[in-house]
Parts: C-alpha cells; structure tokens; sequence
C-alpha cells in the first residue's frame, strides 16, 4: 500500500457532507437562490464587489444588535487602554473585512484552482518547508480570523493536511462549505469524534489545521491569560504535540487590501513546546494567538463569547441566551 492509499485508508472515518436529494426540498429553495447570488457576484470585476461589501458591512453591523454587543465587550476587555473612539473604529474595520471575506466565499466555492493561487498566498511557507523535509509533524495553530478557510483552502491546496469544524445548521451550505474545505488534499472531522482521528493523521505526515481558541466550557481546559483576561483555554494542543511529536506552526489568516490578496501567514515554530505542563502549555499558545492577532486586529471573529465561562463558575458578561 503506497502513502496515498495508507491517507485515504486512515480518513475513512473523515466526517462527510454529500449531496442528498433532501438537499433540494422545497424549504431550501431560498438557499439555492442565495448560492446562485453568491455565484453571480463572484463571476463580477473584483472592484466592483467594493460597493456590495460596504453595504452588507453595514447590514451586518447594524442587523444584530446581540453580536456587536458581544465583540464590543471583547474589545473592551483586551483593549481597555483604548479609547471608545479607538474600539468602534476597529468594530467598525472588523465588519468591513468580514463582509469581503464573506463575499469570497463565492470565491471559495466556485473559483477555480488557479484563481485560488492567485488570490490567496502565504507568508513563512518556508517554516513548514523545513519541518517537512526533516519528517516532522506539523500542527497550524490557527486563529478564527474572518479569513479562517481561505487560509485554510490554501494550506490544502499546496499540502495535505485536516482539520476540525462543526457542520453548519443549513445543510446545503454545509455541503458547499464541506466541498470547499475538501476540494484539494483536505479531510475533515468533527470535535465529537474526539482527538484520535488528528493524532492518527499527524502520524500519517499530514498537517493538523487546529483551532483551538473558541471558549467551549471548563472541561478539559485550564484558565490562562487572554490580553491580560483569564480565559477558559483547551489543553489539547499539548497533548497533541506530545503524542505525535509535531511542531507548532502559529499562524493567522486576513485579508489584504494593498494587493486585493488574502494572505496566510506562519510564523516559526513555538520554542520548546509543549514544556509539558498544561498551564504553561495554554500560556504559550494563548501567547501566540495574541501576537497574532495584534498584527491585524480588526480581522478577528471577535463576535465570539470567547470570556463566557469565567473562573469560579461566575456570571460572564455577555448577553444572556435561553441556553446560558
């Protein structure tokens, strides 16, 4: 058995999102609607999605009052020495790359490999280039930027690798999103299916794209500092450097207005990590995540309850949902 069929072998238990004709039942027409809109703007000029992109920027910033609230929050508590002025300037920066980069998913799910290269490049590639011809694992740390999966489809595009994602609630955008996600060498799992599937993939030689930033509960997680702000942080880089001997590649996704370009840029690999005990192990991630971001800070998903569980059980200061 050759390495291409040792991969697929070992992916077998790769999540999977098909087309099924209960993709087209009539409660989904609108969404066929909207994915043939979507196809449409990205056939257009590149300068004329300008105009669409300031008015769905300031749709998305005025049409949900809960989600601004949130990353206004954020955005006080990891730049208190801000101004308000300095905040809502870069709220307002944050919804306008998140509307272009919404937009370009059209890009995403339609373009074809070539426009990809063109439109979507990296930075520090070398970093992995080394890794990779010494036989060393690598695992992308990687932020949830707006840009998250054009970085992402470009990583796949030129290497094989996986990841983690939780499936979408409308199942046709789940199938196109999936597609794009598994266009080139990637495979994807979901977190349900737990760290075996990574760990076994890492070994295989492929790259591990892992986004571990969200805040999903106290368990496995330990408190480290976030911008200063104790966070609820996953433990399971670590762990999973550890268990397969990987480097850890930093790395961020964003847009770049200068050339027209999304870029994925990747930093050298984190210095003697994992150091083998889990709070110093989510200081050094959280650390890195943080360096990241300041480099361009308005393109992260800030919109994310990433402080809502807070040391000692206490109230988070986010709006309340029925589930909280």
């Amino acid at each position: 058995m050759n390495r291409t069929d040792e991969v697929a072998a070992a992916a077998d238990d790769a999540y999977r999102a098909p087309l099924t004709r209960a993709h087209f039942a009539p409660r989904f027409w609108g969404t066929w609607l909207g994915l043939g809109l979507v196809w449409l703007l990205h056939a257009l000029p590149r300068p004329v999605l300008r105009g669409p992109a300031a008015l769905l920027a300031l749709l998305m910033r005025l049409g949900s009052a809960k989600r601004r609230r949130i990353a206004q929050i954020n955005l006080s508590w990891c730049f208190p020495e801000w101004s308000e002025a300095q905040r809502q300037r870069l709220l307002r920066e944050h919804y306008r790359y998140a509307a272009r980069s919404l937009l370009d998913y059209g890009m995403l799910w339609f373009g074809s490999p070539k426009t990809h290269a063109a439109r979507i490049r990296m930075i520090g590639e070398e970093h992995f280039q080394r890794l990779y011809a010494r036989g060393i694992p690598v695992i992308v740390l990687a932020p949830h930027s707006v840009a998250l999966d054009h970085g992402g489809l470009r990583m796949s595009q030129l290497h094989d690798g996986v990841s983690f994602a939780k499936p979408m609630r409308n199942p046709v955008v789940e199938w196109i999103n999936h597609r794009s996600r598994t266009r080139y060498s990637g495979d994807i799992f979901t977190r349900s299916q737990g760290l075996r599937p990574a760990i076994r993939q890492i070994r295989k030689g492929r790259f591990f794209y892992y986004l571990p930033d969200e805040d999903l509960g106290a368990e496995g997680a330990v408190f480290a500092d976030f911008f200063g702000v104790p966070k609820a942080t996953l433990t399971a880089l670590g762990r999973l450097a550890r268990l397969t001997g990987a480097a850890v590649l930093p790395s961020f996704a964003y847009y770049d207005d200068a050339v027209d370009q999304y870029v994925l840029k990747l930093w050298p690999p984190l210095e003697g990590f994992p150091a083998g005990e889990a709070h110093a192990d989510a200081v050094a991630m959280n650390e890195a995540i943080e360096a990241s971001i300041r480099e361009t800070p308005a393109q992260y998903l800030w919109t994310m309850r990433m402080f809502r569980t807070r040391p000692g059980g206490g109230p988070h200061p986010y709006p309340v949902k029925s589930t909280d």
